[in-house]
């Protein structure tokens, strides 16, 4: 039931907020988009200083980055040079000589040699 009520709380702040803000720019737009301005450039103020001090607490942090960076590509070299390798390798020039397609010899099949003229249709079930 709290968490209905902070919903309904919330949807009320912004519908006021949002009355408030429309109510500024019909009434003086100018003072409106200068007090956009600032709350975009203190933001920006808040957010570089946070990063400065985040940054400047784990200055190792920064130098594993370096050396990880430096064994990745390290390791992509490597194994782009086996690629260009491999391909160098699997590629044949296909020679002009044999253009004829193998036939295939299917060494399951075998052939029955027995009589071939046919005397008497009798046996057959059709007739």
């Amino acid at each position: 039931m709290g968490r209905n009520k902070f919903s309904i709380l919330l949807y009320i702040i912004v519908g006021l907020a949002m009355i408030g803000l429309v109510s500024s720019l019909i009434n003086n737009p100018g003072k409106f988009l200068i007090s956009i301005l600032v709350a975009i450039g203190v933001a920006f103020v808040i957010f570089m200083i946070f990063t400065r001090i985040l940054h400047n607490r784990s200055p190792g942090a920064n130098d594993e980055m370096k050396k990880y960076r430096r064994a990745a590509k390290q390791s992509n070299r490597k194994y782009t040079n086996q690629n260009e390798h491999l391909r160098k390798r699997t590629t044949k020039p296909a020679s002009p000589l044999k253009t004829r397609k193998k036939r295939r010899h299917v060494p399951h099949l075998t052939v029955i040699e027995g009589k071939k003229t046919n005397k008497d249709n009798d046996d057959r079930a059709s007739n």
